[in-house]
């Protein structure tokens, strides 16, 4: 990855996919450290403790290949947030709207849409639009874009519980500014 994302570590958590990473061999090892450390700073009992495990799992195993996915761990007996980070070869055919997902045929209201001043890569673009899904329910997505010369940057959120995203779109905007190139 050519980005580099200071994150602050008190509320997210990089999930990585590839294995080993850093200093875990294995995916369970990793799980296993990150279930111990909040099992005992909360005071977790067992069925907790496996029931991070088994989200953790998920979260790795269910990334994307080209994804950098961050989740939100501060609380997650309270709340978990799932942010994926992209950065796409550019693509100057790609138009804006498709990158911010405004062109989507599911909305329920129109897509708020501005620019996303600061942040380590500059000013971008961020799109919020809430969709009808299969089941008729709406869930909330909103993107986070930058046009660099050499490459597409993309951050995408999405959430079924538009409370929980509304909660935590601070800290979302925190990561988005967290965004940077690697030296």
């Amino acid at each position: 990855m050519t980005l580099q994302v200071d994150f602050d570590r008190d509320l997210w958590v990089y999930v990585p996919t590839d294995w080993p990473w850093e200093q875990f061999a294995t995916l369970e090892q990793w799980r296993d450290a990150l279930v111990r450390a909040l099992g005992d700073a909360y005071g977790y009992d067992e069925p907790m403790r496996e029931w991070l495990a088994a989200t953790l799992d998920g979260l790795s195993r269910g990334a994307d290949p080209e994804e950098h996915r961050f989740a939100y761990l501060a609380r997650p007996h309270e709340v978990i947030g799932i942010a994926s980070i992209y950065e796409l070869e550019a693509a100057p055919e790609t138009s804006l709207d498709e990158l911010l997902g405004v062109e989507d045929d599911a909305v329920a209201r129109p897509v708020e849409r501005q620019t996303f001043v600061g942040g380590r890569l500059g000013d971008g673009h961020t799109a919020t639009r809430h969709v009808i899904d299969e089941d008729g329910a709406i869930n909330v997505v909103a993107h986070w874009v930058w046009r660099l010369p050499d490459r597409d940057v993309v951050m995408i959120v999405g959430d079924f519980d538009l409370a929980r995203f509304e909660t935590l779109r601070a800290d979302y905007e925190a990561l988005a500014r967290a965004i940077g190139t690697a030296d």
